[in-house]
């Protein structure tokens, strides 16, 4: 009889994981999989205040980031209310279109929400999410 060595395994289980950053970030956003439109790696309805990631993602880090956007664009939905963040956000996106660029990648505030989760997951949970 063969012995095989017991491997520990460590699944990370993403929407366990998505809520709690939702939490540690004193917001109450919904977390749904697999609705992200389009080829984004996850979006947020900001009328309904939801954040869809996809199925799967290429690395964990890749999966927080993505979250962490996320959830920056919750955090400024809350502060504005949806309405003005609406109002904004599609100003900054006809804004970028003038420029020659994209409505979406272009859009100022998406800008500032990558940079922000790259920041955040560096600072704060690259070390906890390896």
């Amino acid at each position: 009889m063969i012995k095989l060595k017991s491997l520990l395994v460590e699944r990370i289980d993403y929407h366990d994981t998505a809520e709690y950053l939702v939490k540690q970030y004193k917001l109450r956003s919904k977390v749904t999989f697999g609705k992200v439109k389009g080829t984004n790696e996850a979006d947020y309805d900001w009328v309904k205040d939801i954040i869809n990631l996809k199925k799967s993602y290429p690395s964990v880090k890749e999966f927080i980031v993505s979250v962490l956007h996320e959830i920056d664009h919750a955090k400024m939905r809350k502060q504005m209310g949806w309405k003005k963040y609406e109002r904004e956000y599609t100003q900054a996106g006809e804004d970028a279109e003038q420029k020659g660029g994209d409505f979406h990648d272009d859009n100022k505030y998406e800008e500032q929400a990558e940079s922000w989760a790259r920041k955040e997951y560096s600072r704060k949970w690259k070390q906890k999410f390896k």
